[in-house]
């Protein structure tokens, strides 16, 4: 099919080579894409009876150099993702094992411009085209039959060890995992070369280290002389590229990662795993969008992975979402509740209360000095954690212990201004919250500590322009209140610092008219609510209730909480008796609580 053609459309595409366009026939949506995507799309149409290699496609798209196979890769990677935002068809390209690529048979390809004469007088042409096409692609199906039958699992005279040890790691408990480790270790004395042993003997020891006693550390050894021995035996191995890109992420070597996970999801768009690394890495990088979108498709693939259970709902909670975080992160300790690191995920998932502290206490005392040898970013929530139970003295000596490029990041940022107001230094706090919250201004996870900020500096004007912005359909009060508490009653208290008087009461009456307020808010906003009820009596006694339920301040969710607290109670020495309580409770859970190593 030459460029040279005006118009044709590609299942619900219509495609304009001449000017690189590809436009969706119902939902309008239009895309310009580059001229070598073009000439690729173009390719696979000319041929679309017989699957094109990748050294085929290069010679083909790019005639006038030589290119990578990652080039070729990326256009393929690139063209899928426009193609595939039709919904009506789950893959418009697909990819044949051994033989390559080609436009799926299902999706109908009509030139839109030809005219009916010159249809009349190429179809001789056509017949005989599409018989040598046919031809052709037979001979190289007969040609590859044999290789692929050789190749085929059932044929690998340790397949039936290989399933066995898959299957036994799939259990995700550790007694089974270290036996399907055993196997993989008897495969490759028995053949050095077993790629899929390779690769199943790397992904035991990353499952001991989340399901047993493994140390996190000691993964990354272990695993990368048996992965780059794999790679070089079977590059097109999507469990082997799977497992390089998982090194990779975890070594923060994302330029490298990204080219496996690439070549990974070219070669199979089937491997769950491969679709939660490729989540994580988009995490990793602050690419919360399309993070969602991998996470989603492993899901679709595995359901009850509690590992990929995890990446959903991390990515949920860092997109503010807590209710879809909380939902499958319980989903996934429904599933595997023995896996050991559960009291430090919980501390990301739920406010913090004296049977969760103790809970990551036990923890602490076990796993910490591995765990931040594997990922010093740690140190980083555990200077919350500090802080939440009381810790004043050692936060600043453990924040400067980080990194500063580790610091520069966005939680850096907000665990250096969390330690800053809790010494007094409320602009600094300020000042760091801002800094942060520019890093995504258009976004909204970094905005709320920025507001509460200014709010509790009393910058009442700016907190509302800001809350505004981003939270338009609480501020006109059409957003449904069921969800929205905390954001409705903080802004009740931005307003009420503005002398707006009139639109908190309207506020109020609007959540009291859809909610049973004592059932339907949780009790730490109750005292929130009795302050603008004008009820000093019920706010001092929520706030009692609070303690004595085992309540905690976390400076994970809200580093403000303390003085909001203490600010509601108007009576001095009340006041003053609450804070008392606080830090006794505070000082008894801290005692069993060391630095980090």
């Amino acid at each position: 099919m030459s460029r040279e053609i005006e118009t044709v459309q590609v299942g619900n595409w219509v495609v304009t080579p001449k000017l690189n366009k590809i436009k969706h026939v119902e939902t309008m949506a239009e895309h310009v894409v580059t001229p070598k995507v073009m000439m690729l799309l173009t390719t696979l149409i000319e041929n679309r009876n017989c699957p094109l290699s990748v050294d085929e496609l290069a010679q083909l798209v790019w005639p006038d150099r030589v290119v990578s196979d990652n080039s070729v890769y990326q256009a393929v990677a690139m063209l899928r993702k426009v193609l595939n935002e039709d919904s009506d068809i789950h893959d418009y390209i697909e990819r044949i094992s051994s033989q390559g690529y080609r436009i799926v048979p299902q999706v109908e390809i009509v030139r839109v411009d030809s005219a009916p004469q010159e249809k009349n007088r190429s179809a001789p042409l056509n017949i005989l085209i599409g018989a040598l096409i046919t031809v052709t692609c037979i001979i190289v199906i007969t040609k590859l039959f044999n290789s692929l039958v050789k190749s085929s699992p059932v044929n690998d005279p340790y397949f039936e060890s290989v399933s066995l040890a898959q299957h036994l790691a799939s259990k995700k408990r550790a007694e089974k995992i270290i036996k399907a480790k055993q196997i993989y270790s008897e495969v490759l004395e028995k053949n050095s070369q077993h790629t899929g042993a390779m690769s199943g003997l790397c992904n035991t020891y990353m499952a001991l280290a989340t399901y047993g006693s493994l140390p996190e550390s000691k993964v990354e050894p272990l695993c990368r002389p048996l992965l780059e021995a794999a790679i070089k035996l079977d590059s097109n191995s999507v469990d082997v590229l799977t497992s390089m890109a998982r090194l990779e992420t975890l070594s923060k070597n994302y330029n490298v990662a990204i080219r496996y996970f690439s070549k990974a999801l070219d070669l199979s768009g089937n491997s769950p795993m491969l679709w939660y690394w490729d989540g994580r890495y988009y995490r990793e990088t602050n690419n919360l969008n399309e993070a969602l979108k991998a996470d989603l498709k492993a899901f679709r693939l595995a359901p009850n992975d509690p590992t990929v259970l995890r990446g959903l709902a991390y990515t949920y909670l860092n997109l503010r979402d807590l209710k879809s975080a909380r939902k499958y992160f319980e989903r996934s300790v429904e599933i595997a509740p023995h896996i050991k690191n559960i009291p430090l995920y919980q501390l990301d998932f739920y406010p913090l209360n004296i049977e969760l502290a103790e809970s990551y206490r036990n923890w602490f005392t076990t796993h910490i000095e591995d765990h931040t040898k594997m990922y010093p970013l740690h140190r980083l929530s555990h200077i919350l954690f500090l802080l939440s139970i009381g810790n004043s003295k050692d936060p600043q000596e453990e924040f400067e212990k980080i990194k500063p490029s580790q610091r520069a990041s966005s939680f850096g940022l907000y665990v250096e201004a969390a330690i800053s107001w809790h010494q007094q230094d409320k602009a600094k706090a300020v000042t760091l919250l801002k800094q942060r919250y520019l890093l995504a201004p258009q976004d909204s996870h970094y905005v709320m500590p920025y507001i509460m900020g200014l709010y509790q500096t009393q910058k009442f004007k700016e907190a509302n322009r800001i809350f505004e912005k981003h939270f338009s359909e609480i501020s006109m009060m059409n957003h449904q209140v069921r969800g929205n508490v905390g954001n409705y009653l903080l802004y009740s208290f931005i307003l009420q610092g503005l002398g707006e008087h009139e639109k908190v009461a309207a506020i109020q009456k609007l959540m009291a008219d859809q909610l049973a307020i004592r059932s339907a808010i949780k009790p730490r906003y109750l005292p929130y609510w009795h302050f603008l009820d004008g009820d000093q009596q019920k706010v001092v006694s929520s706030l009692f209730e609070l303690l004595n339920t085992g309540w905690l301040p976390d400076a994970n969710d809200n580093m403000f909480v303390v003085e909001m607290f203490s600010g509601l109670i108007e009576d001095e020495q009340i006041r003053s008796s609450w804070l008392i309580k606080l830090e006794d409770i505070q000082k008894n859970v801290r005692q069993q609580v060391t630095t980090l190593p």
